[in-house]
């Protein structure tokens, strides 16, 4: 999958794990502070010893949009997917086909997905990260230095990982 408008990128040698973004998230969706209800999930790799915000990246095509039954699924001017909730009928076709894993069900009655639609072109997830760890971009690769043998091991790993998300890494 590609993506042709901007997305939320991530640097993951900025992301300390503090879940700020998920907590923005909700509170910017739901009105209340909830990590489950966040539309950006951060993900901690004990072994590793690193954290990754796993966040839509605005496919085009995007599966969830072309797959959904009901319409309820649309690309808007940025490129974000936007959620008709009054379509949805909650058969979670977008959270199975998301290559990602960013799309998920609401966990409360799992009537819809949620789905970042880039807050209007202003993600409050990267206006609220204290360490900038996330931006917004056309940008996928993300350039990271290691700086000792261990962030190397850890670069290599988070390699893996990135290329099952669909992340360029390229080292500085």
């Amino acid at each position: 999958m590609e993506s042709k408008g901007i997305h939320v990128v991530v640097d993951p040698s900025k992301c300390v794990g503090c879940n700020i973004c998920e907590l923005w998230c909700s509170y910017e969706h739901e009105g209340v502070f909830s990590r489950s209800l966040s539309r950006i999930s951060v993900i901690t790799y004990e072994r590793l010893g690193f954290d990754y915000p796993v966040v839509c990246q605005q496919c085009e095509p995007a599966p969830c949009v072309e797959l959904c039954p009901t319409g309820a699924l649309s690309k808007g001017k940025l490129g974000e997917v936007n959620l008709d909730k009054g379509k949805c009928i909650g058969c979670r076709v977008c959270s199975e086909v998301c290559p990602y894993g960013a799309a998920r069900m609401e966990p409360r009655e799992a009537r819809y997905p949620l789905i970042c639609d880039l807050c209007g072109g202003e993600p409050m997830c990267v206006a609220r990260c204290p360490t900038n760890a996330l931006s917004l971009s056309k940008v996928t690769n993300v350039k990271v230095k290691p700086r000792n043998a261990a962030e190397a091991f850890a670069i290599s790993e988070l390699r893996k990982l990135a290329d099952e998300w669909g992340v360029d890494v390229d080292e500085a």
